[in-house]
C-alpha cells in the first residue's frame, strides 16, 4: 500500500486486508488504535496528501506514515501530536 494510490478509506481497507489477512479481526472488532490509524488515513486522504507530503508537514519519514496506516507499528503518542498538527487537528485522548 505504500506508494501506491488510494481514493477513498473503502478500497485502503480492501487493500490492506488483501495484503495482510491476519488484520481483518482487527477491521471487524472494536480497537483504538485501529481507529486511531483508520483516522489517520482517512484525514490524509481527505486532505489530498501522499505520505510522503504528509510526513514531511510532520517532521517524520514516509516510512514512519506507512508502518502507522499499515497495522506494522504502534504509534507513539509524539509522532501522533505532530501528525495531528499536520493534519490541522487536536487529539483527545479518554479514558471510560
Amino acid at each position: 500500500m505504500g506508494d501506491m494510490e488510494i481514493r477513498d478509506m473503502s478500497e485502503a481497507i480492501d487493500v490492506l486486508v488483501e495484503e495482510r489477512p491476519e488484520l481483518r479481526e482487527v477491521f471487524e472488532g472494536e480497537d483504538p488504535v485501529y481507529e486511531l490509524r483508520k483516522k489517520i488515513l482517512e484525514l490524509r486522504l481527505e486532505k489530498g496528501y501522499s505520505q510522503e507530503e504528509l510526513a514531511k508537514k510532520a517532521g517524520t519519514k514516509q516510512a514512519v506514515i506507512s508502518r502507522i496506516e499499515n497495522g506494522e507499528s504502534e504509534p507513539r503518542i509524539d509522532t501522533v501530536i505532530r501528525i495531528a498538527k499536520a493534519l490541522d487537528k487536536k487529539i483527545k485522548i479518554e479514558l471510560v
